[in-house]
C-alpha cells in the first residue's frame, strides 16, 4: 500500500534548524522542505517563558509576514508534532479540555521560487489569542520572525517553575498580570 502523500507544516519557533526543540522534528523524520514565509500577514508574539505564539492578524492593520520553515510530515510524524505542541491538552478545573495551539490550514511562500504552498501550522488557541496579543503589547509587540536570540531565553518545560501546572495556567496568569508589574 503506498505511503499517504505528507502534510506540509510551518514551524516558526523553536522547532526551526538549531533551535531548542528542532531535535524532535529531526527525530520525526521530517524532510526540510525549504525556508518559508506566511503569505498573509499573521502576528507572531512572545509569551511567557519567551514561547512563541502564532496569532490570526486582529485586524486588517495588524500583522506581518512571518518568518519559518517548512517540512514534509508522515501521518506518524503529525502525530508525534501534536503531542509536542499539545503539551496540548490542558484539563481546566470546569472539566474541559483545552489545547494550548491549534493546527490550522495556511498558505506560505517558499523562500526563493516564491511558490504558494498550503501548509499546516500550530497557532494558539482562540480561548486566548487575543488576550495574549492585547497583553504583549498589540501591534507594537508583533514581531516577523522568531530568532536565535529569543531562543537563548527561552525556558524548557522542565525548566519552568509551574512544571506541575503548566504553560496554559502560566498563560492565563501572564494574561491577567498587568504589564508593569
Amino acid at each position: 500500500m503506498a505511503e499517504a502523500t505528507p502534510t506540509m507544516v510551518f514551524v516558526y519557533g523553536t522547532l526551526k534548524r538549531g533551535f531548542p526543540n528542532h531535535p524532535l522534528i529531526a527525530a520525526s523524520a521530517c524532510p526540510f522542505a525549504g525556508a518559508a514565509s506566511t503569505a498573509a500577514p499573521a502576528s507572531l508574539v512572545i509569551g511567557p517563558y519567551v514561547v512563541p505564539f502564532l496569532l490570526p492578524a486582529p485586524s486588517s492593520s495588524s500583522g506581518r509576514l512571518v518568518s519559518g520553515e517548512l517540512y514534509a510530515a508522515s501521518r506518524a510524524a503529525l502525530a508525534q508534532l501534536d503531542a509536542l505542541e499539545s503539551q496540548l491538552i490542558a484539563i481546566r478545573p470546569q472539566g474541559t479540555h483545552i489545547g494550548l495551539y491549534e493546527r490550522r490550514r495556511i498558505t506560505v511562500v517558499v523562500d526563493g521560487s516564491g511558490e504558494a504552498v498550503e501548509a499546516e501550522a500550530y497557532f494558539a488557541n482562540p480561548s486566548y489569542a487575543e488576550a495574549l496579543w492585547r497583553r504583549c503589547g498589540g501591534e507594537a509587540a508583533e514581531i516577523g520572525e522568531y530568532t536565535i536570540e529569543h531562543a537563548a531565553k527561552y525556558v524548557p518545560p522542565g525548566e519552568r517553575s509551574d512544571a506541575t501546572s503548566g504553560l496554559l495556567d502560566a498563560i492565563h496568569s501572564f494574561i491577567d498580570t498587568a504589564p508593569d508589574s
